[in-house]
């Protein structure tokens, strides 16, 4: 057994989770393996899953299945080899969707984000797959900004109704040429293998597992130019909910939920587009233009 910790949360695994923090016990989740019954229909249906009451399941050729269960259970039937570290395996999916889901499931607002920690506040990077999130909370972290988490943004409010943001974990995933403006940075975590080639990297230096108020979120748009722009609120608000788990696979079950939480978060956070290009050679004067803008509090 393996006890870890992300999210604000024990967790009990079966399984071996490279490049997450270790736990203390007495676990809120637990990942299983066993056998996993697809369910013939659901509330809702995709290419790779489907919906009951209470219960996601995904799954993956010739990888695996897994069943989420009302946030508390994972059950996981891998097909590949978990050790083999030259095909692709389950661990990826288990750290990325299906933590994303069941996290969904427990009644965070989840986004496809990254974040770094600056002065003690979440600033939130939110993006389409290949848009920058990672390498842009990567630089940050290289300046000496600690990372908060990678990929999964997750968010619940306090009593105040500011929104807080729970560290994942202290990596990242990155595609081979953006490792090969940090590797001085940080070292390759595990040879695991994903689908998109990403790989592994070490960000653990003044990661903490403490939850962080979210200041400052910016939307990564691709573009031929950089530059940091303010939105209007109704625009905020399709970008979140864009950006939102939920959207995509609970659009028919907690999508009204998901709709108050990323209004709760455009009423407490100030949102800007950040319009970036693919140059690796202007990334110092990207996070400069970042530093600048945090700098301002505009």
């Amino acid at each position: 057994m393996y006890y870890y910790k992300a999210f604000g949360l024990e967790i009990l695994s079966e399984i071996e989770l490279p490049g997450m923090m270790a736990g203390l016990g007495n676990p809120d989740v637990k990942i299983i393996l066993g056998t996993v019954n697809l369910p013939l229909t659901g509330e809702v249906e995709g290419p790779n899953y489907r919906v009951t009451d209470g219960e996601v399941y995904l799954w993956w050729e010739d990888i695996g299945k897994v069943k989420i269960s009302k946030g508390e259970l994972v059950c996981v039937e891998p097909i590949a080899d978990l050790d083999g570290s030259d095909e692709v395996n389950i661990i990826p999916f288990l750290l990325g969707p299906v933590m994303a889901l069941l996290l969904h499931q427990r009644g965070f607002l989840v986004l496809h984000g990254s974040s770094v920690n600056v002065n003690g506040v979440a600033v939130a990077f939110l993006g389409y797959r290949g848009n920058g999130k990672s390498t842009t909370a990567i630089n940050l972290y290289k300046d000496g900004y600690p990372l908060v988490t990678d990929d999964i943004l997750a968010i619940k409010f306090n009593k105040e109704g500011k929104p807080v943001v729970y560290p994942g974990y202290p990596h990242v995933r990155l595609n081979e040429d953006s490792y090969n403006l940090v590797k001085d940075n940080t070292d390759i975590l595990t040879p695991i293998r994903t689908i998109v080639g990403k790989i592994f990297c070490d960000a653990s230096h003044g990661f903490s597992p403490e939850p962080l108020i979210c200041e400052r979120i910016y939307v990564i748009e691709k573009g031929d130019t950089m530059g940091i722009s303010t939105l209007k609120s109704q625009e905020n608000l399709m970008d979140l909910i864009r950006h939102s788990v939920a959207n995509r696979i609970f659009q028919h079950t907690t999508q009204k939920e998901n709709l108050i939480h990323c209004a709760q978060l455009v009423n407490n956070v100030t949102v800007k587009q950040l319009e970036i290009t693919h140059s690796f050679g202007k990334i110092q004067e990207l996070v400069k233009m970042i530093e600048d803008d945090l700098e301002r509090g505009d």
